[in-house]
């Protein structure tokens, strides 16, 4: 079943008055070193947590020209301080997760940039700036019933979202999906986890239960390829967000489907970028999030040597940033 891709322009944000503020302006951070002067604070050692899973949910729409960075730092079970290496902010929903524990513990997320804007910052599902649905939402509304995200599956899971694949050159990173949910059937909703391991058989998680705003489902890095799969129980799950890896997959398509054209698509070797001037880079992910491709001052994109599969074009010009699915043959 063919997949829909998000179509995002941030410029139309600012247009139709979506609010917005950048960190260096935003009272939800306090100040920290040269490196990393502006801090949000997740949760503190005496502050009374037992170790809970740290996500962050921030839904960036202007970036410096040269990017910006964000840091984890953390305590550990000794009470030493723990700092992740520096790791890249993207345009669009970044999810930022810190595994669970089993200690009280500090956490803490550190930007290099006061000039990070954004419209939506969700602490654990609680909005703290932007939309009350908490999810960085795009506009747009979906449900598992309905979206063309979801392939068919068995009776008991019979909606499917596919991250990644055996054969789709994947190395076992992890996978991060991210569901922002605005409705759930009136006896709930559950998803299951399917992967396969090593030794190439099948695993099974056990069912968990779907709550109402951001749901982050995390699936754990592994060194060797294999296929990832949400599995869903019921079509009336609706959604405002849906993000795998931080590339938002539902929003404005239909919206803006005039503005951009890729063509041909599907294609095998070459495709071409129209509609838009001025284009200063194009990046080709696979739908796992991993960038295969990038190609700068160029309105076209040599695609080869890609494997078969689904891919997400992302096209920057100037502010904007216009994403499109291709199929690669």
């Amino acid at each position: 079943m063919t997949r829909k891709i998000t179509l995002t322009l941030f410029s139309l944000f600012t247009a139709l008055g979506f609010s917005q503020t950048d960190i260096a302006s935003s009272n939800l951070f306090s100040s920290g070193p040269a490196a990393w002067p502006y801090v949000f604070t997740a949760c503190t050692v005496n502050d009374g947590n037992q170790g809970e899973q740290q996500t962050l949910a921030i839904n960036i729409t202007s970036l410096p020209s040269a990017g910006a960075n964000y840091q984890v730092y953390k305590t550990t079970a000794n009470g030493s301080d723990f700092f992740s290496n520096a790791q890249p902010l993207s345009l669009g929903l970044n999810t930022l997760s810190v595994n669970a524990v089993s200690f009280a513990r500090a956490v803490k997320f550190r930007f290099s940039s006061g000039d990070i804007v954004f419209d939506s910052l969700v602490l654990n599902g609680s909005s703290l700036y932007g939309d009350d649905s908490g999810g960085g939402g795009t506009g747009g509304e979906d449900c598992t019933g309905t979206s063309n995200l979801f392939n068919s599956g068995p009776a008991a899971w019979p909606y499917v979202f596919t991250a990644c694949t055996v054969n789709d050159g994947n190395q076992g990173e992890q996978q991060t999906l991210a569901i922002n949910i605005t409705s759930l059937p009136s006896a709930g909703a559950n998803y299951q986890v399917y992967k396969t391991t090593a030794n190439g058989n099948d695993f099974f998680a056990n069912a968990q239960p779907l709550s109402l705003g951001l749901n982050t489902i995390n699936v754990n890095a592994v060194s060797f390829a294999r296929a990832v799969k949400f599995r869903f129980n019921s079509p009336d799950i609706c959604f405002d967000s849906f993000s795998l890896n931080g590339n938002e997959l539902l929003g404005l398509e239909d919206f803006n489907s005039s503005v951009l054209a890729v063509y041909p698509n599907p294609a095998t070797d070459k495709i071409t970028i129209d509609g838009v001037e001025n284009i200063s880079s194009i990046k080709v992910y696979s739908i796992s999030g991993r960038l295969e491709k990038e190609v700068f001052n160029s309105n076209q994109v040599d695609i080869s040597n890609l494997a078969s599969g689904i891919y997400l074009v992302k096209v920057n010009s100037g502010n904007a940033v216009l994403s499109e699915k291709i199929i690669k043959q």
